[in-house]
């Protein structure tokens, strides 16, 4: 609604949306930067029933008893199964009054291209002086993300969407964002630090520990892909 709002009483020529997110990706690390060339919103969800049977168009199924810990200990999960839908999207370069099923909605192709030149920039290694990652940050172009209103802290799940959907990367905000602009027909970036592990750590997580270097590293990827625009 925000998106729309500012589209409607500014004179938008396109958006660049930015911030951190939750690393799904195992060859990708927390400081690194990316930003994907498609968005999905995992977050729109048809509750299944036990037993219910499973059909129609759907992307995907998540059951959860698949994924019960500890698992082998007789115990029965009953929450059913999540299955995962296509939004419909009304666009200005499509029919009047008839939706496209969309799951994926893309980058601008060629701001993608442009950011594609950021790769290899410098980014941040260090919150302070006591507390560095163990490895130098890189800036990746090209992968998906996944979008939910879901802070995802969970390893399964994790592993869920990675396996099934191949997302590199998962926040709260950025398929809201990117469907807007496509349906008023304005380009839009997604540009995205990784601040955690959403469940894959060991111990707490480190969202609070290293979200600031992730969002410092974020606005050096913004401004650069600015000044390149």
């Amino acid at each position: 609604m925000a998106t729309q709002q500012m589209i409607d009483a500014f004179r938008v020529k396109g958006i660049v949306h930015f911030g951190i997110a939750g690393n799904l990706n195992n060859s990708m690390s927390i400081g690194d930067v990316t930003i994907p060339k498609q968005i999905a919103s995992v977050g729109l969800w048809d509750w299944l029933n036990p037993g219910k049977t499973d059909g129609g168009q759907d992307v995907a199924f998540l059951d959860i008893g698949s994924y019960s810990v500890p698992q082998g200990d007789g115990s029965v999960n009953e929450l059913g199964t999540i299955r995962y839908n296509y939004e419909e999207l009304y666009s200005k370069s499509g029919k009047t009054n008839t939706p496209q099923k969309k799951f994926w909605i893309n980058t601008n192709s060629q701001w993608l291209h442009l950011a594609s030149d950021l790769e290899g920039m410098e980014l941040l290694q260090c919150v302070n002086s006591s507390l560095c990652l163990p490895q130098k940050p890189k800036l990746v172009v090209g992968l998906k993300g996944a979008t939910a209103n879901v802070f995802v802290d969970n390893a399964a799940y994790r592993n869920f969407l990675y396996n099934t959907f191949e997302v590199s990367s998962s926040d709260m905000e950025s398929s809201a964002v990117m469907m807007t602009c496509a349906s008023n027909g304005y380009p839009v970036i997604v540009i995205r630090g990784l601040s955690d592990l959403a469940g894959a750590q060991s111990g707490d997580n480190t969202v609070r520990k290293f979200g600031s270097l992730a969002a410092t590293n974020t606005a050096r990827a913004v401004l650069g892909f600015i000044k390149k625009l």
